[in-house]
């Protein structure tokens, strides 16, 4: 009489589970790739309705652009392009959004990244509703790019 075995060994199991955690691993990697990208998205849609607003007052103010500071941007609120918790905190999400300079000629508006695990870029929209870029690893403030 032979001996029949029943079950699997320790190794088949082994390699079972082996395999499931590396296709659960890669899977991992591809959902924080896919949020990353919706956080970046979803400032630069935010960016762009602000520069809406900068873009519209100015059309219907001869051109000239709206004298706001961090203090007086209520105009975003009344045009619908913000809510006050946007006012009054500046951060949506995973992005801190700053007023880089608005003057009669122009503005620059930030949107920084507040984990870098979340987002790769900072983004920076200027007159014309142009989007620019930087690394969340570059410090400087200044060093934006188109993309």
């Amino acid at each position: 009489m032979k001996n029949r075995r029943s079950g699997f060994t320790l190794i088949e199991i082994m390699i079972v589970v082996f395999i499931i955690s590396l296709l659960l691993s890669l899977v991992a990697l591809e959902a924080i790739k896919l949020r990353r990208m919706a956080n970046e998205m979803n400032a630069q849609a935010n960016l762009k309705a602000i520069a809406t607003s900068f873009e519209v007052y100015a059309a219907s103010h001869t051109g000239v652009y709206a004298q706001a500071s961090e203090d007086n941007m209520q105009f975003l609120v009344d045009a619908k392009f913000a809510t006050q918790d946007f006012i009054a905190l500046g951060q949506i999400g995973n992005f801190r959004y700053m007023l880089g300079s608005i003057e009669p000629a122009g503005y620059d508006i930030r949107a920084m990244a507040v984990n870098p695990v979340l987002a790769e870029h900072n983004y920076q929209i200027v007159t014309g509703a142009k989007i620019l870029r930087s690394d969340t690893s570059v410090s400087s403030d200044t060093d934006f790019r188109s993309f």
